[in-house]
């Protein structure tokens, strides 16, 4: 027993701490690759680089400065990486019991199927994990059973409900016209306005947003830090069946 103890305590805890830090990085890395952050985060190496040589070479003034700017490190991390943070946290946090089925997914797919052929332009979010209240707040409130008939009726062009984006939870719509972020990644300036909000839920949640375009009709769908532009609507089916959540199928 003595020699585990002495084994842990000389060997396997560093061991274990070393690799948790390192697959925490990974991961932290790996959510933030391919937006504005992964600039900032290495930045942020460099910074630390600079204040262990300064602290390293004894240089007082500099030392000292670094070390103020990394008492404030935690707030501005928070502030910077927010979005990151968020589908970070909402990986590792319980999953909710998901409602959407089969016949959920075919109404939707029924749906986009028919907006494309019309050309009418939408968004249509599913909340997953992470809630979307504040966005639905600033919409109208429906409540109603997803449905092929409904999700169309919203984006008929004459109707008032039609311009903004409609958000499902729980197996309901839950409301339509709704105001979403537009994301500012490079990528996602290359599309219209509805592509760029879709970016921007599906950036700054764990939501899943499809998108119909009004002017060619294509579906896109966009999730975390994927944009997928112009695809089927059996990709769209394999591409919903796949990501969303604890589904009951």
């Amino acid at each position: 027993m003595n020699n585990i103890t002495e084994l842990w305590s000389k060997y396997l805890i560093y061991i274990v701490d070393l690799t948790i830090v390192i697959y925490g990085t990974f991961k932290f890395i790996s959510f933030i690759r391919g937006t504005k952050a992964i600039n900032i985060f290495g930045g942020l190496l460099i910074i630390a680089v600079f204040t262990i040589v300064s602290i390293k070479l004894n240089l007082p003034i500099t030392s000292w400065l670094l070390k103020q700017f990394w008492l404030a490190g935690i707030i501005i991390l928070a502030i910077v990486f927010q979005p990151e943070l968020r589908s970070i946290l909402s990986e590792i946090y319980l999953p909710k019991r998901s409602l959407y089925s089969l016949v959920t997914i075919e109404e939707i797919i029924s749906a986009v199927k028919e907006l494309s052929l019309n050309k009418h332009g939408a968004i249509i979010v599913i909340e997953q994990n992470v809630g979307l209240r504040d966005f639905t707040k600033t919409g109208v409130i429906i409540n109603a059973d997803i449905s092929k008939e409904i999700l169309t009726s919203i984006f008929y062009p004459y109707n008032n409900l039609h311009d903004g984006a409609v958000i499902i939870s729980k197996g309901k719509i839950i409301a339509a016209k709704c105001i979403l972020p537009l994301s500012e990644e490079k990528y996602s300036q290359l599309y219209g306005t509805r592509h760029r909000a879709a970016c921007g839920i599906a950036q700054n949640t764990d939501a899943i947003a499809i998108v119909v375009s009004e002017e060619k009709g294509c579906i896109s769908v966009a999730y975390n830090k994927e944009f997928h532009y112009n695809i089927t609507t059996e990709k769209l089916r394999e591409f919903l069946s796949k990501n969303i959540k604890n589904n009951n199928i």
